[in-house]
C-alpha cells in the first residue's frame, strides 16, 4: 500500500508540475479552426460527404465512390425516379466550376445528338447547384477497364473482347467527330471507359472534364502521359486525331495487360515511343516547338534521339522493339498465353497489328480516322485462316474470363486543352474526319451478351 501510495504521489506531483508549466487551453489560447462554406466544405474545396444525407428532398447519398482533382463522385438513390445514380460534385472553386461548365455544355450537346443513347457516351441525366457546388447527375455504371485488367492479374483480355471494345470506341469517336460536335475527349484511357454492366461487354466513355471542341482549345498540357500523342508531346497544334492515338495505346494494353508506352516523364515517354515506332518524320520535327527537347538535328537535316548524360536509362535503338513481338503475332499472343485459343491465330493478330499501326501513325493527318477504322479487316470475320476479308461483322463467342479476382474502384479526372484555328477549316476537317456520307446507323453495333465476371460487384468509377 505504501509503495502504490508513493507511486501515486509521484505521478500527481509530475502532473501538477506539467499543468503549471503549460496553461490550459481556453478560447483565447486555442487555435481557431477555419470554417469553409458554412462548414459544408473541407479545406480542399470539397463537399464533406455524409452517408444517408438527403439532398433537395430527392437524392439520398449512399457512399463516396470516387475522388479526383475535379471533386468527388457519390453513389446516390434518386427517390423521384426510383433508381441509383452517380453524382459528380465539383469543387467549390471558380476555376473548377468554369471547367465543369464547359463539360456540362459538351455533355448536353452530346445528349441532344444521342437521344437513344447508342453511341457509347455516358448519359447526363440532369444537373443542379447544391450548397455552392455544381452537381452533375449521371447514370450509374460499373467497373472501368483498368479494373477489368486488374481482374485478369494484368494478363489482358482476349482478342475477341478487345475487338468488341475497339468497335464500340471507334463508333464513339465517329460520333464525337460529327461536324455538329467536333469534340476532342483529351483524356481517353482505361480509367475513363466503364462497363455498363459487370456481366456484359457494353462500355461507355466518361469524364469529359478535359474535353474541348475543335477550335476552342484552351490548354497545351493534356492527355494522361501513357496515352499522350506525339503532337501533344512535341507542342504542336492538335485535333480529334489525338483520341485515336490514345485508343491505339488502350487496345494494346487491354490485350497484353501492360501499357504500350509507360514513360515516367515526357522525355522517357517519347523515347519509349521511338523504341517501337522509330524517330518521328522530319516534316513534323522541323516545325515542332518542343522537338529539341527529345531530338537533335544533324548536319544532313535528319533528326536523331538526343543523348542526355543525366539520363541513365538505356533505350533500344529506334524501331527495334517491334509491335509484332509485343503482340506475339506468331508466338501465341502476348507471352504465348493465347496459343491454341480460337480467334487468336496469326491472321487475327496480323489484322490487329495493322489496325494498331494505323492508329499510331505519327502524322495526325494520315492517322486512321474512326470512319476508316470501322471498315478495317480487324472487324470482319475471317472466312478462311488464309483470308483477311469477309463481308460479315465479327460475332465472337462469349469471352472466357478465367482470371477473375476482386476489384476496387478508382476515379480520375485531369487536364484541359489549348490553341485556336479557323472555324471554316475546322468544319472541313471535321467533315473529312467523320465522312459526311456516312450515317451513325451504318455502324450501329449491338453489343453481344458477353460475360465478364459474375464475381464483379457494382460500382461507378
Amino acid at each position: 500500500i505504501k509503495t502504490y501510495k508513493h507511486i501515486n504521489e509521484v505521478y500527481y506531483t509530475k502532473k501538477k508540475r506539467r499543468a503549471q508549466q503549460v496553461p490550459p487551453e481556453d478560447s483565447s489560447t486555442k487555435k481557431e479552426r477555419k470554417v469553409y462554406n458554412d462548414g459544408y466544405d473541407d479545406d480542399n474545396y470539397d463537399y464533406i460527404v455524409k452517408n444517408g444525407e438527403k439532398w433537395l428532398d430527392r437524392y439520398e447519398i449512399d457512399s463516396l465512390i470516387g475522388k479526383g482533382s475535379f471533386g468527388q463522385v457519390v453513389k446516390a438513390y434518386d427517390h423521384h425516379e426510383q433508381e441509383w445514380v452517380a453524382i459528380k460534385i465539383i469543387k467549390n472553386k471558380k476555376a473548377f466550376l468554369n471547367q465543369a461548365q464547359i463539360e456540362l455544355r459538351l455533355l448536353e450537346l452530346m445528349n441532344k445528338h444521342d437521344t437513344e443513347m447508342k453511341y457509347y457516351i455516358v448519359h447526363l441525366k440532369r444537373h443542379f447547384m447544391f450548397r455552392n457546388h455544381l452537381c452533375l447527375v449521371f447514370e450509374l455504371l460499373s467497373y472501368n477497364l483498368y479494373d477489368l485488367l486488374r481482374n485478369t492479374n494484368f494478363r489482358g483480355v482476349s482478342l475477341n473482347l478487345t475487338r468488341k471494345f475497339a468497335q464500340q470506341l471507334c463508333t464513339a469517336l465517329l460520333f464525337l467527330a460529327t461536324p455538329e460536335l467536333s469534340i476532342i475527349h483529351c483524356d481517353l484511357k482505361p480509367e475513363n471507359i466503364l462497363l455498363c454492366n459487370p456481366k456484359r461487354s457494353a462500355i461507355k466513355i466518361v469524364d469529359f472534364g478535359s474535353s474541348c471542341q475543335l477550335g476552342q482549345r484552351i490548354y497545351q498540357y493534356i492527355q494522361s502521359r501513357f496515352y499522350r500523342s506525339p503532337e501533344v508531346l512535341l507542342g504542336m497544334p492538335y485535333d480529334l486525331a489525338i483520341d485515336m492515338w490514345s485508343l491505339g495505346c488502350i487496345l494494346v494494353e487491354m490485350h497484353t495487360g501492360e501499357p504500350l508506352f509507360s514513360g515516367s516523364n515526357e522525355v522517357d515517354q517519347m523515347n519509349k515511343i521511338v523504341e517501337v515506332l522509330g524517330v518521328p518524320p522530319s516534316h513534323m520535327l522541323d516545325t515542332a516547338p518542343k522537338a529539341r527537347k527529345y531530338f537533335d538535328k544533324l548536319s544532313d537535316g535528319l533528326w536523331t534521339v538526343k543523348k542526355n548524360k543525366d539520363i541513365k536509362k538505356e533505350y533500344k535503338p529506334p524501331a527495334t522493339r517491334r509491335l509484332h513481338e509485343i503482340l506475339g503475332v506468331e508466338t501465341g499472343g502476348p507471352g504465348g498465353r493465347r496459343a491454341g485459343e480460337p480467334g487468336h491465330a496469326p491472321c487475327d493478330y496480323l489484322k490487329f497489328k495493322d489496325l494498331i499501326l494505323r492508329m499510331l501513325d505519327y502524322d495526325p493527318k494520315s492517322r486512321i480516322t474512326p470512319f476508316y477504322a470501322l471498315q478495317h479487316n480487324f472487324f470482319k470475320k475471317t472466312t478462311d485462316e488464309g483470308t483477311n476479308t469477309s463481308s460479315s461483322t465479327s460475332t465472337s463467342p462469349a469471352m472466357d474470363h478465367s482470371h477473375s479476382t476482386s476489384t476496387t474502384s478508382s476515379v480520375s479526372s485531369s487536364g484541359g486543352s489549348s490553341g485556336s484555328s479557323n472555324d471554316n477549316r475546322n468544319y472541313r476537317y471535321s467533315n473529312r474526319y467523320y465522312n459526311s456520307a456516312v450515317t451513325h446507323s451504318d455502324y450501329e453495333m449491338t453489343s453481344p451478351q458477353v460475360c465478364v465476371s459474375s464475381a464483379l460487384g457494382r460500382s461507378y468509377i
